[in-house]
């Protein structure tokens, strides 16, 4: 008996010294820190907008005639380069015939223009009516005339040969692709459609109230994505819609905006509704949001996280304004904060 109780306590002591670690490891939570920061801040709406192409252009058909070939959707052009060609066999031999009535004119022409000289050295002697001598003329103008008209519709034929090789006019990708080669097309028929990529700009519908909050040549902030980007307004459409009563603003991105931004992506615009002021401000990972309040926690100089009950003002991006018991440059819980404890001890990781 006294064997098996001494078995028993040794064993609950042991259990006791294995557990001792877990336990002390429970109590530690590993989170991300950050700072406290002071920053210009002001109330700010944050309206939904989108990215378009101010280059964004229907390839059509220029001539009637079989497609040759369409390029890939998503095959980059630069400028001039061939987006879709038509096959110009039927062209060409209209125009070979076109020539050739023009040479047989050239013929008669040359015929008339002699006719017309031997007429008139003979007018001079009396020996020729005048009547012959200004039909021979007449039929030598004619000649001429027909002359014109044809080079005329070989220039015609000319053109579109060249418009039956569809060209890029600016710098841009085949987005959309309507028609295969072997299809008829007629002029003015859609065959795909071309974006600009670089020469984008974001439109967003402002509310009318706030129409004297922005301006042309206003800097604005657009968040796309996890990435925050200047923009400047170029154009205010001064006419608001009467349904939404919302007007539209145009704001160009800065150059280089395709590398992470295209045509169609959804885009956050923030107006401002007033002028900025310095500010308390902490990342918006950083707050917890509870029934009975706001708060955030901050880490004392021993480790140890200690609750503080905030205010939250105006958001700008990834920081939120925030009033309470802070100071800048405090260390507060970023990541992790939602499972914390007053108290608690906490470490980063690494």
């Amino acid at each position: 008996m006294k064997r098996l109780l001494g078995c028993g306590l040794h064993t609950l002591a042991l259990g006791l010294l294995l557990a001792a670690p877990a336990s002390l490891a429970e109590t530690t939570a590993v989170v991300e820190t950050g700072r406290v920061e002071r920053v210009a801040m002001g109330a700010r709406l944050p309206l939904n907008g989108r990215v378009f192409s101010r280059n964004d252009v229907a390839v059509t058909a220029a001539v009637a005639g079989e497609l040759d070939w369409v390029a890939e959707p998503g095959t980059r052009f630069a400028a001039g380069e061939t987006i879709a060609r038509l096959d110009q066999t039927p062209l060409r031999l209209r125009r070979e015939e076109l020539q050739g009535l023009l040479e047989r004119e050239a013929v008669n022409e040359a015929y008339q223009s002699k006719v017309v000289e031997r007429y008139a050295a003979l007018s001079e002697t009396q020996n020729l009516s005048v009547f012959l001598l200004d039909e021979a003329l007449s039929r030598r103008d004619i000649a001429r005339k027909d002359m014109a008209i044809l080079e005329a519709r070989i220039r015609q034929v000319d053109d579109e040969i060249a418009r039956s090789e569809l060209r890029a006019r600016f710098d841009g990708v085949l987005v959309e692709r309507r028609k295969l080669g072997g299809e008829y097309v007629v002029p003015g028929e859609v065959i795909g459609r071309v974006v600009d990529l670089e020469r984008i700009e974001v439109r967003v519908d402002v509310p009318i109230k706030f129409q004297q909050r922005v301006a042309v040549g206003d800097s604005l902030d657009i968040l796309a994505g996890e990435e925050l980007r200047p923009g400047v307004v170029r154009t205010r459409i001064a006419a608001g819609d009467p349904v939404s009563q919302t007007f539209e603003l145009r704001i160009d991105l800065a150059g280089g905006a395709s590398d992470s931004v295209m045509p169609g992506q959804l885009v956050k615009v923030e107006i401002p509704l007033e002028d900025s002021n310095m500010t308390l401000a902490v990342p918006r990972d950083a707050v917890v949001i509870r029934r009975e309040g706001s708060y955030i926690y901050r880490v004392n100089e021993q480790g140890l996280a200690e609750r503080v009950s905030v205010e939250l003002g105006a958001g700008e991006a990834s920081l939120v304004a925030v009033s309470g018991e802070l100071e800048e440059g405090d260390r507060i819980v970023v990541r992790g904060a939602d499972r914390l404890q007053s108290g608690q001890q906490v470490m980063e990781p690494g």
